[in-house]
């Protein structure tokens, strides 16, 4: 009897961590060069969780941050870190017009949506994100991209974070992605 519960449990431990790897693995990434400037276009399992829709349509303001890392992968010494660069976006319900507004905090753009579903696939596919100037880079290296992405709260004060810390967690981080900037 307990020979076959520890092989139904490590059966199921087993099922539990292919069905993790299988979502961690949703997200891609691919760069190009266009006029002298390496661009990257990211499609990311981007779906807000049902306390943060409630969070906005209560008022709240959400930040969807991705966070690009470029690497010299270098054999046989510590790789070397090339460069960052950071996109932050405001998510946030119109009262009036019961829209949802994205700003995109960097350079200033906005779009509006009627439903969450829009905003989810708004983010899902990101297209043209700069990365770096081509004259930077040697042809020659091997370089990554990592790119990490998390959405957080805006205007929570830290003592009510905590308190809420063990209720609800607005915030998501998701799994990092990477991929090879010269392909």
């Amino acid at each position: 009897m307990i020979r076959g519960l520890q092989n139904f449990t490590h059966a199921l431990f087993f099922f539990l961590l292919l069905s993790t790897q299988a979502v961690a693995n949703l997200g891609a990434g691919k760069s190009y060069v266009k006029d002298g400037v390496y661009f990257s276009d990211v499609e990311l399992p981007f779906r807000l969780q049902q306390q943060q829709i409630q969070a906005l349509d209560s008022g709240l303001t959400l930040r969807f941050q991705l966070n690009f890392s470029i690497i010299d992968i270098r054999n046989w010494r510590i790789d070397r870190d090339i460069g960052s660069l950071s996109q932050a976006y405001s998510i946030r319900l119109n009262a009036f017009t019961g829209r949802y507004l994205i700003s995109n905090l960097n350079i200033g753009t906005k779009a509006s949506f009627s439903s969450i579903q829009e905003v989810e696939d708004f983010f899902s596919e990101i297209k043209n994100i700069p990365l770096v100037d081509d004259s930077i880079l040697d042809i020659e290296k091997n370089y990554s991209v990592i790119m990490e992405a998390g959405i957080s709260a805006e205007g929570i004060s830290q003592w009510i974070k905590t308190l809420s810390f063990w209720r609800e967690n607005l915030d998501t981080e998701f799994e990092a992605i990477e991929w090879k900037l010269l392909d």
